[in-house]
């Protein structure tokens, strides 16, 4: 991908197609269609789809960070917490984009960062309002309510 970020950066007119079925490609297909001139397509299939298609601008500043947060190769994802849920929550939400887009700007990380993705975790993953209340839990059925993780 980043022989791929490389060349469309400088400026490679014609079409580059990455064939993969790895969802880590596509999200990284998904930012970098986003910050370069070039034409990216992944082929799924017998179609081709545009990889700025895969979420809007504004998404792919934080794809990546919500990729790595909510589960990828390297890593689990979260008990009982679905990514595309938590995807939806994160498009429409702009504090949610602004909270996890500040994800790894800086190395080493610094607290104020590490308390933004908590906060991103406890809102937009588990959606609660206060952490470590069960009043403050909003799961949607008592069912999800047991396993929510400062209810049960």
């Amino acid at each position: 991908m980043f022989t791929i970020y490389s060349v469309l950066r400088n400026g490679y007119a014609e079409a580059v197609v990455l064939d993969t079925e790895d969802t880590d490609n596509y999200v990284q297909a998904a930012y970098v269609a986003h910050r370069t001139q070039g034409i990216l397509c992944m082929k799924r299939k017998h179609q081709l789809i545009d990889a700025q298609c895969l979420c809007s601008e504004a998404m792919s500043a934080s794809v990546i960070p919500l990729h790595v947060l909510t589960g990828c190769d390297h890593n689990s994802g979260f008990y009982r917490a679905s990514k595309k849920l938590t995807a939806e929550r994160l498009e429409k939400s702009i504090e949610a984009q602004d909270l996890l887009a500040a994800c790894g700007t800086q190395l080493p990380v610094t607290q104020d960062v590490i308390s933004h993705l908590e906060q991103f975790v406890i809102r937009y993953v588990y959606k609660m309002q206060e952490f470590g209340r069960r009043k403050g839990c909003e799961m949607e059925s008592s069912e999800e309510e047991k396993h929510c993780p400062t209810c049960a």
